[in-house]
């Protein structure tokens, strides 16, 4: 028996699309985490006469293919997020560092595909009964890294799914180290304007001046799958086609440097930086955001007499031809993803 306290989902990047493989990287529970499955049942329309004012028979209604949607939400910390990043954003490098490595992911693809990969949901039954969900063929369509004000940052990946099975046996949760848990006051800092030199495989991106008055932030990341593949016997793996990024968030109107950019119509480089005290060789262990092109789009600052004023950050991320669109960036004690 397990206690309501108990849900529990993991995941594992699979070999070939679609091919369930055991789960074996887990992270903490955080609600927002969901599977749903659409069974997508068919009915034939036609009717056969002679038994009166009815319904459509049930015995010309079946099951076609089902469609799934997973939503996976974790708290981001400085170990144990590298196999949802990998799968999540879609191209990732590892690279040995002083007690631990450096690894840089984005989503500047080479083929026509993302990762697919395994995820396990493991839901409670309020009698203590587990209820086991394992969907294959997961593919990210959508990413959101949210810092919000004075909180701890958090990732969520929502997932296209090809299949479900409620028959596969849960697989036993095993955590490992977490780390330390990145936050918005204790640990973040910007970066906007000036040039960015873009990260390497063994040291952060650096340039922007630095920009203390964000207060909270949300990047969206549209992976632009097709997931309308259907062809005679089912459905393809989805392309990957032209992402999208949309930046949101909110900053204290202390300068104009905000507002007269969108107004401009200037383009800048903008970077977040957590810094923990999580020892890791001569330094700490970090992440980061660095965006090479980010184009403001508005609004202009919001005021009230004798209140604090604020500057809503409406943005989308471009590219500037050379460089990734988006980095994300952990220099962790974890040796490989």
């Amino acid at each position: 028996m397990a206690s309501l306290t108990d849900h529990q989902w993991g995941m594992k990047r699979e070999t070939t699309y679609g091919t369930p493989v055991t789960v074996d990287r887990f992270y903490p529970w955080v609600d927002g985490t969901k599977g749903e499955w659409d069974p997508r049942r068919r009915t034939a329309e036609g009717m056969i006469a002679g038994g009166g004012r009815r319904t459509k028979l049930a015995s010309r209604s079946y099951l076609s293919q089902g469609i799934g949607k997973v939503t996976t939400k974790i708290e981001l910390a400085t170990r144990g997020c590298g196999v949802l990043l990998d799968c999540a954003l879609g191209v990732s490098t590892v690279t040995g560092i002083t007690s631990g490595s450096q690894q840089n992911f984005h989503y500047g693809l080479t083929g026509a595909y993302l990762p697919s990969a395994t995820i396990q949901i493991v839901k409670i039954m309020n009698s203590g009964t587990p209820w086991v969900e394992t969907y294959a063929g997961c593919t990210a369509s959508k990413i959101t890294i949210e810092q919000p004000e004075d909180a701890i940052a958090t990732l969520e990946v929502e997932w296209d799914a090809q299949s479900l099975s409620t028959v596969t046996a849960a697989a036993v949760a095993s955590y490992g180290s977490l780390g330390t848990v990145l936050d918005a006051t204790a640990h973040a800092s910007a970066g906007l304007g000036a040039t960015l030199t873009v990260p390497t495989t063994t040291a952060l991106a650096t340039g922007p001046t630095a920009f203390a008055d964000i207060k909270e932030l949300k990047v969206e990341i549209d992976q632009a799958i097709d997931v309308e593949r259907w062809v005679l016997g089912g459905r393809n793996q989805p392309s990957a086609l032209s992402p999208s990024i949309k930046v949101d968030g909110k900053a204290e109107f202390n300068a104009s440097t905000l507002p007269a950019a969108m107004a401009a119509g200037t383009v800048l480089p903008f970077m977040v930086t957590w810094t923990t005290t999580e020892t890791l060789g001569a330094g700490f262990a970090q992440a980061q955001l660095a965006i090479p092109q980010l184009a403001l789009t508005g609004d202009f600052p919001e005021v009230s007499m004798g209140k604090t004023g604020t500057v809503p950050i409406k943005a989308e991320v471009l590219s500037d031809g050379t460089n990734r669109d988006l980095y994300w960036v952990m220099r962790t004690l974890d040796i490989a993803l």
